[in-house]
């Protein structure tokens, strides 16, 4: 869900992928002339394919990804993509395993700065503007469906702190909700800067939440210090027409949203350490940023 691409790359895959390229329609007319292994994400696996008509991002991903929808996913980028915001989905092929989209020329990880801010700004605006209808995002049921998929990783100590975050769930959930389109997985590797331009990458959470939700995977992500969450948050609300609250309001709600994000990081790799190298390693890391943002929260 959350973190950094992984640094690993999946280099004796590249066989299998150029064979698989072979029995997919969309290659057809166009046979991959080189296939190059990009960084993956914890569970995906991305190749950049060239073939005589251009250059595509091939994502290979696991036959079962608890609470993914495939064509939910395909609908958020094919609309943010309309939008500008994304590389344009070209095709999705589930019995595969495969998406290809658009390649996106020259990127870079995205870094959050004080020039990039209201660029960022922007492109959240555009994200959370669109009108794609997915599921809404209830945090309640979502902490509750993570922890179910845990089994025995929680302990006593586990459970305390668990109580904790649902109670704070719990509460967000009566607050005026601002639903839209949320990516819920904002972090530099699903975010490429290119020509003074951010694209959004990889949609497979994306769907219906509150919008402080994408702003409190900003803030931890990058780790962005009081001053720019300020200024993000500025920007932000300056260019929403409607839906932000005051500034008080909203401040105060995305304190919430950070605890809220940090548990679904915490829990989601907590669900996944037996599979992922960095699964424990990043469970405990999420929940000490659920352990601080609930200790500001009651200082």
């Amino acid at each position: 869900m959350a973190g950094e691409l992984s640094a690993a790359t999946a280099t004796g895959d590249v066989g299998q992928i150029t064979a698989l390229c072979r029995h997919l329609e969309f290659f057809a007319a166009h046979p991959a002339l080189a296939v190059t292994p990009l960084s993956n994400g914890e569970l995906n696996l991305n190749y950049r394919v060239e073939t005589s008509r251009g250059v595509y991002a091939v994502r290979r991903y696991p036959p079962s990804s608890s609470g993914v929808c495939r064509q939910q996913e395909l609908r958020c980028q094919h609309a943010a993509a309309v939008a500008g915001i994304a590389p344009a989905p070209l095709c999705l092929n589930n019995h595969l395993q495969v998406l290809i989209s658009e390649f996106i020329q020259g990127g870079a990880c995205f870094a959050v700065t004080e020039r990039t801010i209201p660029i960022l700004a922007c492109t959240l605006v555009k994200l959370h503007q669109l009108g794609a209808r997915t599921a809404v995002l209830h945090p309640v049921n979502y902490l509750q469906q993570l922890a179910k998929q845990t089994g025995q990783a929680f302990v006593s100590a586990d459970a305390r702190l668990f109580a904790r975050l649902l109670a704070t769930a719990e509460y967000y959930q009566t607050l005026p909700i601002d639903t839209v389109l949320c990516h819920l997985d904002l972090h530099g590797g699903n975010m490429l800067w290119t020509d003074q331009k951010l694209w959004l990458l990889d949609f497979e959470y994306a769907q219906s939440a509150d919008s402080c939700l994408d702003l409190a995977a900003v803030s931890l992500n990058f780790q962005l210090s009081a001053e720019s969450e300020q200024q993000l948050l500025s920007a932000y609300r300056k260019q929403r027409a409607h839906g932000a609250g005051t500034e008080t309001e909203f401040s105060a709600k995305l304190a919430l949203a950070k605890i809220i994000f940090s548990g679904f990081c915490w829990l989601w790799y907590l669900s996944l350490q037996q599979k992922l190298t960095s699964g424990q390693q990043q469970a405990q890391y999420w929940q000490q940023q659920l352990a601080e943002q609930l200790a500001l929260q009651t200082s």
